[in-house]
């Protein structure tokens, strides 16, 4: 008998069956397509409902190499007081995610610094709060703002004790070398506590040796943290308020 007598035959002996076996034959035949509607309507639900519960980011910190030591929630939700941010309308990140070891490529530190980087390029980032090597890293590569455009007179003045410079002149020079495609040129960094010892000092970070509320919550491995505002930040009043709340 061809195969599609037999399939006539057999949806004709449905007609008179038992709801029981009819569902059984649905689902054998079709089961498949059913999960996959199913699957795409709980994928447009769910979508949906991060689209209308998504909120905006008041604020951004990535805080590299830093360890939880308990919730933040509660650090988030005192500053979120601090700053007048409604936190049911908006989000104060505070990202520790990143791991970044610069002695040596891998896995983790590549995906770190993709991350890091893509959300600096995209505005995401406020501050980065990181320890000596990864902050020398990015502050000789024109990632941080000048302080002194930043920050008020009161705060500069406050703060200048702790002041992380580095030396344009030399990162002018680690440009030119580069750009001339010497690969032999390694750059001599000078010491960022001592603006006296460069050419052209540029204050782009704050030391938080003495930021408790922030180390209460938060430990570095590799001794001194600094703190700098990325260079494009939208967000400029939130991160000085930032600033004064860890370091107050």
């Amino acid at each position: 008998m061809p195969v599609m007598d037999e399939f006539k035959e057999e949806r004709e002996a449905l007609k008179n069956a038992p709801l029981k076996k009819k569902i059984s034959y649905f689902f054998y035949y079709y089961k498949w397509h059913v999960i996959a509607v199913i699957a795409v309507i709980f994928f447009m639900i769910s979508l949906g409902y991060q689209m209308l519960t998504r909120k905006d980011t008041a604020f951004y910190a990535a805080l590299v190499n830093a360890i939880e030591l308990t919730s933040t929630e509660e650090y988030i939700g005192n500053f979120g007081e601090y700053a007048g941010i409604d936190l049911e309308k908006f989000d104060i990140v505070l990202d520790a995610t990143m791991r970044i070891n610069l002695e040596g490529i891998d896995p983790v530190t590549l995906s770190s610094s993709q991350k890091l980087m893509a959300n600096i390029a995209a505005k995401n980032v406020d501050v980065m709060i990181a320890d000596a090597a990864v902050m020398e890293n990015h502050a000789n590569n024109d990632t941080f703002l000048d302080l002194r455009d930043f920050l008020s007179e009161e705060q500069f003045s406050r703060y200048q004790s702790r002041l992380y410079y580095i030396d344009q002149a030399v990162v002018d020079e680690k440009n030119a070398r580069y750009n001339d495609l010497d690969n032999t040129y390694v750059p001599q960094y000078p010491d960022p506590r001592k603006p006296e010892t460069m050419q052209e000092p540029i204050p782009v970070g704050i030391y938080l040796h003495d930021a408790s509320n922030l180390r209460n919550y938060y430990y570095y491995a590799q001794g001194d943290v600094i703190v700098g505002v990325a260079g494009n930040t939208e967000r400029s009043e939130t991160t000085s308020m930032f600033l004064d709340y860890i370091l107050e």
